[in-house]
């Protein structure tokens, strides 16, 4: 499973940029970016922190230039990936946040944001649950490197700003066991917002 989450997170990242230009009618970036954008990092220098035990974490953190007719600043992306074997289930979520004036981020549905971000992920059984642990919340049935699993889908929205937002948060974590270590695992996660 430890590997399921590490390529799920490689798949993120070559969605990333994609997402921000499809999250924000205003946000504009530049035309190529993917994984070679992203770089390793120590986790204390993630917008994310993860204070469990007993559990492997995996940070990636990319930052571009971006600009809108007279505007620009900068675009921040973090990964982090917290993934476990006993038992076995892994969550990778991604931060987004723009500085920059008059450049914002466009609210989108979580079923939107996640079907353009997770693109390779083919989702069975789509629930809303609403809020949980500060995200909106979907649960879902998924094939992980070939096992069966029950996941997640969170996101949040923070730092509203004229007509939209200055960061997003979304995730997706599985299990083969069922929803409680991915639900633990986000119980510990602690992000913008919290």
């Amino acid at each position: 499973m430890r590997n399921a989450g590490l390529m799920m997170a490689k798949l993120v990242s070559l969605r990333l940029m994609a997402m921000i230009v499809a999250a924000s009618t205003i946000v504009l970036v530049p035309e190529r970016a993917g994984a070679e954008d992203m770089r390793e990092i120590d986790c204390s220098g993630s917008q994310f922190s993860f204070p469990g035990e007993g559990y492997r974490l995996d940070c990636e953190q990319s930052a571009k230039q971006v600009r809108a007719g007279e505007s620009s600043g900068a675009t921040m992306v973090d990964v982090m990936t917290i993934g476990s074997d006993a038992p076995s289930m892994f969550l990778t979520v991604i931060g987004m946040k723009v500085n920059a004036t008059r450049l914002y981020l466009e609210y989108r549905s979580l079923g939107a944001n996640f079907r353009d971000t997770f693109k390779n992920t083919e989702v069975e059984d789509w629930k809303t649950i609403g809020n949980k642990n500060g995200y909106d919340t979907a649960e879902f049935k998924a094939v992980i490197s070939g096992v069966p699993s029950q996941c997640i889908a969170i996101q949040r929205y923070t730092n509203a700003a004229w007509t939209g937002f200055k960061r997003k948060m979304i995730g997706m974590g599985c299990s083969p066991v069922g929803l409680d270590p991915v639900y633990a695992a986000l119980s510990k996660l602690l992000a913008p917002g919290d």
